[in-house]
């Protein structure tokens, strides 16, 4: 299904971005020129469920010091820098956004981890990396932009080495997920195509994984979504500076028809854990 929103616009007027990142760590007290990756950990975790989520990556992928991860759709950065933090591995993210990239770059260098963690613009379906360059692949809640997922998945298996852990969560698909809704989701979050974990499983099979694991985050997902809206709804006056009243607006509207479908279980969430065979 075509998204009608382009991806690109689409992050560019997220409300969680850098100058919001830094102007919460200025008013939270914070010398701008001396920041530690830990000051950030508040507000640059652009996924569902914080610092928990990644570490649920972290262990289920057995990231460590080895670990050279490649980050799909990495944002502002947040989570490479974490593991960085945590284990001393090497991090480079990909994303489609210019800007974010650059974000995710200055933050990284503001805390003095860019000699672990990098940022590159490109598109993940035709990464410009050499193949085996990783022994780690990990994404959070962005697959469901990207409509053609098995030039996708062939993608990660070209540049994961044999035996590499591959770890993700995204949207899920339910049962009674209508295609009204579906047509929603495209033109207002650039959600072209969401599938069940069955259709995952299977396209993850196809492209050369073994799935080693699917988790059912719907439920906790369900709490963490609906404390999400209630912030963005905080960040009114900072959106409506940057971006206009309208498009916050549009945004709180289209989020709540978005957790209304994951309170109804039209939409649920999960974490796959799978090995490039």
């Amino acid at each position: 299904m075509q998204s009608s929103i382009d991806i690109v616009t689409f992050y560019d007027e997220h409300p969680i971005n850098l100058s919001e990142i830094l102007s919460r760590a200025k008013d939270s007290g914070l010398a701008l020129d001396s920041l530690k990756a830990e000051d950030l950990w508040r507000w640059d975790q652009d996924h569902y469920g914080g610092l928990d989520a990644v570490d649920a990556l972290l262990q289920a992928l057995e990231i460590n010091s080895r670990s050279l991860v490649i980050d799909l759709c990495s944002g502002m950065g947040g989570p490479a820098r974490y593991l960085a933090t945590k284990t001393g591995c090497q991090v480079h993210g990909v994303d489609l956004n210019a800007s974010r990239v650059d974000g995710a770059n200055e933050l990284t260098a503001r805390v003095k981890l860019d000699h672990l963690v990098s940022f590159s613009c490109a598109d993940i379906c035709a990464l410009p990396v050499a193949d085996n360059s990783f022994n780690c692949a990990m994404s959070q809640e962005a697959f469901l932009h990207i409509e053609d997922r098995e030039s996708l998945l062939a993608q990660i298996h070209r540049v994961l080495e044999p035996g590499s852990k591959f770890g993700f969560t995204d949207w899920i698909a339910g049962d009674s997920l209508s295609e009204s809704h579906r047509e929603r989701f495209a033109s207002t979050f650039a959600a072209g195509r969401i599938v069940s974990a069955d259709e995952y499983t299977r396209l993850l099979e196809a492209a050369g994984f073994r799935v080693e694991g699917v988790t059912d985050l719907s439920a906790l997902w369900k709490k963490i979504l609906v404390e999400r809206l209630e912030m963005f709804r905080s960040l009114e006056k900072e959106t409506v500076e940057k971006f206009g009243q309208l498009r916050h607006d549009t945004y709180i509207s289209n989020y709540e028809f978005f957790v209304e479908r994951i309170t109804c279980s039209d939409l649920g969430g999960a974490r796959i854990i799978s090995t490039a065979i």
